[in-house]
């Protein structure tokens, strides 16, 4: 998908003016990585949080861990950009609350991770509803609606993190620090150019190919890919079957309806809360994308840390 433009090198916002609680929105390398920005109408596939001692706190592989900034910042390999945002506005949070939204941060440390990276993506697609048209990309998606359909409430992903260190931390009253959740404007931006074999070789180790979890029809077809087939699935993306509309949307009522997303005794979904910029009342926790914290009212931008091919600042 398109970038925004990029900064000029001596606009870096230097790491050192960061303060605990601010948060950084990344944008990955890879075609997961797009795709996760671009279903969610934004440019950022990642998202974490300041701690203390130079390190960040995120959702990654190993569970929610605690991070060096300074490594992540060097980064260019795996990253393409990172911006920042402050809740409260250039002022930041008091010390009394900063403290707090580290407190709640280092609680979730530890806890596990959707080690198939495809719960956020499942999640977002399920939401947005934005069906690919490429028929591998149709398939990418439907593996990954199967993977968001466990109970996952004992797993956080990136966004989630961010979410509840303020939602759920000390301050008073309770609450009071949860960012605020809009409803953004729908991106216009066409599907991106995907290399969809890059793709799959980046997904498949992480998709349980032991099969410890139920097998779905989709995945049963991605079991092929063990054969060596790649090449000819991406030159015949049908070779195991399309993935119909109907497969598709049976899948994404699957994911809403546990998400209790759906409307009781129909099968679609909530009704629209309004126009972009409509507040979102008590929101799903597990449904937050990096864009929705991007755009939310709560947070300012305080500028770009890492850009890459641009030196760093200190």
């Amino acid at each position: 998908m398109d970038m925004p433009a990029a900064q000029a090198s001596d606009a870096l916002l230097p790491a050192a003016d960061l303060r605990t609680g601010d948060v950084l929105l990344m944008m990955g390398d890879g075609p997961l990585s797009e795709l996760i920005a671009w279903a969610s109408d934004g440019v950022h596939s990642h998202a974490a949080i300041v701690a203390d001692d130079g390190d960040l706190i995120e959702a990654a592989t190993a569970g929610v861990r605690r991070y060096p900034l300074a490594t992540r910042l060097a980064d260019q390999t795996n990253y393409r950009f990172i911006d920042a945002m402050r809740r409260d506005g250039a002022q930041g949070l008091d010390p009394a609350d900063g403290a707090a939204v580290l407190a709640q941060a280092a609680s979730l440390l530890g806890t596990p991770y959707p080690v198939d990276q495809l719960a956020l993506f499942g999640v977002i697609m399920a939401v947005r509803g934005k069906w690919p048209v490429h028929p591998l990309g149709r398939l990418v998606v439907r593996v990954a609606l199967d993977h968001a359909l466990p109970d996952r409430t004992d797993r956080m992903v990136c966004s989630e993190v961010v979410y509840r260190a303020y939602a759920e931390c000390a301050a008073t009253p309770a609450g009071r620090l949860a960012p605020v959740i809009v409803v953004g404007e729908r991106g216009t931006a066409p599907f991106p150019q995907i290399d969809w074999k890059a793709l799959f070789e980046e997904i498949w180790p992480l998709l349980d190919p032991g099969g410890r979890e139920r097998l779905q029809p989709a995945r049963l077809r991605l079991n092929a890919l063990r054969s060596g087939e790649l090449g000819a699935l991406h030159e015949d993306a049908t070779a195991f079957g399309p993935v119909d509309d109907a497969e598709l949307e049976a899948a994404r009522r699957a994911v809403l309806g546990q998400a209790g997303l759906l409307v009781a005794g129909q099968g679609g979904p909530l009704p629209p809360m309004g126009g972009a910029g409509t507040v979102v009342p008590d929101p799903n926790p597990r449904l937050v994308s990096p864009q929705d914290l991007a755009v939310s009212p709560s947070f300012v931008p305080l500028g770009r840390l890492m850009e890459r091919d641009c030196p760093l600042s200190g």
